[in-house]
């Protein structure tokens, strides 16, 4: 997961995306055409935050582009993330690196540079934040 750790954050809402799935607390971003999606990898995203729901293909609003909170943190918010690729150590501290997906951090990779290290928790699990402006220097 990436979860909420320490700083400020407040509800925000924006509409979701038609017909897709999102997990309790899946991290999101807005995509090209204004909505709300489950972060993923190999995408130049900045998330927003993390969802506050579950939306399930049972759910009656599924197909619909009804609005959703997300709890969505200040430029100083930090997140604890669980480490999906590679094993976290006290090197990545500074460092910026990507995402798996909606739950799970990348330490090996840092082509998008979507989270930026602030702490070591264990070789599974590290402190970020998230980049105010995504995406890699050319």
């Amino acid at each position: 997961m990436i979860t909420p750790y320490r700083g400020k954050f407040h509800i925000e809402e924006f509409k979701k995306v038609v017909s897709t799935e999102f997990a309790f607390n899946d991290l999101v971003y807005i995509d090209a055409n204004g909505y709300l999606t489950p972060a993923v990898d190999g995408a130049l995203i900045k998330p927003v935050g993390n969802i506050q729901q579950v939306i399930a293909t049972t759910d009656s609003d599924y197909a619909s582009a009804t609005k959703v909170a997300v709890l969505v943190g200040d430029t100083d918010a930090e997140y604890l993330c669980d480490v999906g690729t590679g094993t976290a150590a006290q090197t990545d501290v500074g460092e910026y690196i990507d995402i798996d997906d909606a739950q799970d951090v990348d330490v090996s990779a840092s082509t998008y540079d979507v989270l930026f290290v602030t702490g070591l928790v264990s070789t599974s699990k590290i402190i970020a934040k998230i980049c105010v402006k995504g995406g890699a220097v050319a």
